[in-house]
């Protein structure tokens, strides 16, 4: 199995992250803060993305297939809201409207969830990057479980809609104690394409003399750490092992800097 190629999948990018802002949206209204902001995040499903439970409201999932937001309420009712026909705006409306009449009413902060433009989400396109997340998501959560001390759990942000998870040296506070960042993201300013990546913060010395196994490159700006590129790894058979093997060399090479 390979990687689909993502080709001319803006659109369907920006519109499934704004429908995964308004279900980080949903999320943080109603689940209590967590460490590190997991509150804040969503889990990954075959299907697309889920809040997991609400704290006892229910649930919500953004379908990318079905490209749909749905949302199950405690008594198992199910309200399904097509993304298509709105816009950021009016589908946060049609969604809270959904859940006020399953007797289940949030009140999420509405600031970032304006998007006026309407959505967009190609059919194949959105079901291809139901693949290319899950696949990536089980290679990188398999190489985590490998992994001993401290760590966040595995989640997408949906402010950067990328999936990361943290390890840290000691402690456990992002803000504070030194950490690696290994995580995906779909595209980000400065780095339109699809992209692998790993940081270390703080930035340790002599962090770009280590070797870098060969998938991978430094990225400087706008930020500094490791990339590996998806459309490298789109191009090979057996990309999720190869992945693994990425991920476990950049691990021995970065971790021990971390003091």
């Amino acid at each position: 199995m390979t990687l689909p190629p993502l080709s001319n999948w803006d659109s369907t990018r920006q519109t499934l992250h704004q429908a995964a802002q308004i279900a980080g949206a949903i999320r943080s209204a109603l689940v209590p803060p967590l460490p590190n902001y997991a509150h804040l995040a969503l889990y990954v499903t075959p299907d697309g993305l889920t809040t997991g439970d609400l704290n006892g409201e229910g649930t919500l999932d953004l379908d990318f297939r079905q490209r749909t937001l749905i949302y199950t309420c405690p008594a198992g009712n199910v309200s399904t809201v097509p993304l298509a026909g709105h816009t950021q705006a009016t589908l946060t409306d049609a969604l809270l409207t959904a859940m006020d009449a399953a007797g289940h009413p949030a009140s999420p902060k509405r600031e970032k969830l304006t998007g006026t433009t309407p959505l967009d989400a190609d059919a194949r396109l959105s079901a291809d990057y139901a693949d290319a997340l899950h696949s990536i998501y089980s290679a990188i959560a398999r190489y985590r479980a490998r992994l001993l001390g401290g760590m966040s759990p595995l989640v997408v942000w949906p402010h950067g809609f990328d999936l990361s998870f943290l390890w840290f040296a000691r402690g456990f506070e992002e803000r504070s104690d030194p950490h690696l960042n290994m995580g995906f993201s779909p595209g980000s300013p400065g780095l339109p394409r699809p992209y692998v990546y790993v940081y270390a913060y703080p930035a340790p010395p002599g962090m770009f003399d280590v070797q870098l196994p060969a998938d991978a490159r430094w990225n400087r700006e706008p930020w500094s750490g490791i990339v590996i590129d998806y459309d490298q790894l789109a191009a090979q058979d057996g990309h999720e092992a190869r992945l693994e093997a990425d991920l476990q060399a950049i691990y021995a090479a970065l971790a021990p800097l971390l003091k």
